[in-house]
């Protein structure tokens, strides 16, 4: 059976689809799709019925356009409220042969996440990140090697209860399974970087739509993750505020019209605007102008974040996301940043833009875990759906108090069996 799978990406200005089968290691995308996303404000659903309604649009006109069913779907989901641990897991080798088993690698991440956890915060993921075999480390997956005893170092990530809980009632609601959740940053960095920048040191800007996240990945891990309260709308409000037109125009402007580069830019007339004394014309070499400015102001938020973790050392930096879609935003952003950066545009045909790229990594990953939990099946099955989240997440959080239960209806039973701890 190929390994075809469905990814959502729940965002605060658009809803993004993606579906597609991961072969070696490319991606052969089978549908993708953008529609203006409603019901949700800054990475929170503030109204689930709408939300799903959308989505289930969304995923039925999906269906019909690849002549099958989509049974279960991946989410990828802010990062705005993710917290990152890190941790290890130690066990001994139970094949007689004293070979490694995925099952001894799974065994090992489960008792990685014994750590106190605040009394609103959730396990999404834990992501081993290299293993000890005796005192080897090693960075592949170490199947088939020998050892006495496996330590598992991982990366585990965190977020509110409510918001994840929130995300998955949506999709349940219209009768999909959620087969895996990641964060949005993560997700990215699987796309946009290779394994060298995420073992070496690189930074990630997702620009959103009202928000930016900064992230820092070094030795295999997640170190940092920051939000800056700025994105694509701000640029659009720059131009709106200073000609005087409507967001919409602004909007249309910006996408059509839109550089950051002076050179390409020229003298034909956009807009007019009547006043009393005359006319007012607006050229592009205006709008480049203005963008040139507004982005200057963004990054100069985004660098504050950015010097918390500035040890001097120029680390590989990376705009990816909806927000980035400017051409030569990076000129301007290498300028105030004071280091090289650069934008990501995926080269996957049928997903050329920049707000896929959440949607690419969680298929990569996706197909990572399918090498360690053998149950991560497709999105598109017949007649059986595996309960792969629940496997997954089984056993990687603590238990809940019998009150706790008593306050929760139909959604949190279902939600026992992913975050359940077995003893």
């Amino acid at each position: 059976m190929k390994d075809i799978y469905a990814v959502l990406d729940i965002g605060s200005a658009s809803l993004k689809l993606l579906v597609g089968e991961v072969v070696s290691a490319n991606i052969n995308v089978l549908y993708s799709e953008t529609r203006v996303s409603q019901g949700v404000k800054k990475g929170k659903i503030v109204d689930e019925a709408l939300v799903a309604n959308e989505i289930d649009r969304l995923v039925k006109k999906a269906s019909v356009a690849i002549g099958t069913t989509i049974k279960s779907i991946a989410l990828t989901i802010p990062s705005l409220y993710a917290h990152i641990y890190q941790s290890e897991g130690v066990t001994q080798v139970e094949s007689r042969y004293q070979n490694v088993e995925n099952s001894d690698i799974l065994r090992a991440l489960k008792l990685s996440k014994r750590f106190e956890l605040e009394q609103d915060e959730e396990i999404i993921s834990v992501i081993p990140t290299a293993y000890l075999l005796d005192s080897k480390r090693v960075l592949e997956l170490p199947v088939n090697q020998k050892a006495d005893s496996l330590t598992v170092e991982s990366l585990v990530i965190t977020t509110k209860k409510k918001l994840l809980y929130s995300y998955i009632r949506v999709i349940e609601s219209i009768g999909l399974e959620v087969i895996d959740v990641q964060i949005n940053v993560y997700a990215c960095a699987k796309e946009a970087f290779d394994e060298v920048y995420i073992q070496e040191g690189a930074i990630l800007i997702d620009i959103g739509y009202k928000q930016s996240t900064i992230s820092f990945f070094e030795g295999g891990y997640l170190r940092y993750i920051a939000q800056a309260p700025v994105g694509g709308y701000h640029l659009t409000k720059h131009i709106a505020t200073k000609w005087g037109i409507p967001m919409e125009k602004a909007e249309v402007y910006k996408v059509k019209y839109g550089t950051c580069d002076r050179y390409v830019s020229d003298e034909d007339i956009i807009h007019i605007t009547q006043e009393p004394d005359g006319d007012v014309i607006y050229t592009q070499k205006d709008l480049t102008n203005e963008l040139i400015e507004a982005v200057e102001e963004m990054m100069e938020i985004i660098k504050t974040k950015i010097d918390v973790i500035n040890d001097g050392r120029g680390y590989e930096t990376v705009i990816v996301g909806g927000g980035g879609e400017l051409p030569d935003i990076a000129k301007v952003a290498s300028h105030i940043l004071e280091s090289s950066v650069r934008t990501y545009r995926p080269d996957t045909l049928g997903a050329r833009h920049m707000i896929y790229v959440s949607c690419l990594g969680m298929m990569y990953y996706l197909n990572e875990r399918a090498r360690l939990n053998n149950d991560v099946h497709s999105s598109i099955t017949l007649p059986d759906i595996s309960h792969t989240m629940s496997i997954r997440f089984k056993g990687l959080t603590k238990n809940r108090t019998v009150n706790e239960n008593k306050k929760k209806g139909k959604l949190s039973y279902a939600l026992e069996s992913f975050f359940n701890e077995e003893d």
